[in-house]
């Protein structure tokens, strides 16, 4: 009836939501969850989430990292890496710095991806003034 959770399962930080659970609702997790069940509503997690192969939701999704092995309707957005397997099917539009997708996944949205924020680039204007010959680089073509 029970199952036993192993050491690493066991590290206070992981949500776990079953098979046989099914929530309609927003969800608020702090840390990492795994979802097997039914969800319907919205899904925010601080951590990672894994959504099980007979998982099935119908949420938006915001968190860390994001691993799919079941059904998913809804768009999704990550700070770090967005990972499709091979049995994953997501019907949604996607927000992700890294987006990895194994051969046999099925993915119908539009995806964005995008970088850290780059220091901006300031340049400063001394002198409105042409440069002098000696600024200016010749090039010769040799012939």
């Amino acid at each position: 009836m029970f199952k036993k959770l192993s050491n690493s399962q066991l590290n206070g930080d992981t949500t776990f939501i079953a098979t046989e659970c099914q929530i309609t609702g927003s969800l608020i997790i702090n840390g990492n969850a795994r979802i097997d069940g039914k969800i319907e509503g919205s899904i925010q997690a601080t951590g990672d989430l894994t959504v099980g192969n007979s998982a099935y939701l119908k949420a938006d999704i915001e968190a860390n990292t994001v691993s799919i092995a079941g059904e998913v309707h809804g768009n999704i957005k990550t700070t770090d890496l967005l990972e499709l397997n091979a049995t994953a099917r997501l019907f949604g539009d996607i927000c992700t710095r890294q987006f990895k997708v194994e051969q046999g996944a099925q993915f119908m949205g539009m995806s964005q991806l995008f970088e850290e924020a780059a220091p901006s680039l300031v340049v400063h204007e001394t002198s409105k003034e042409p440069r002098s010959a000696k600024e200016t680089k010749r090039v010769s073509s040799g012939a």
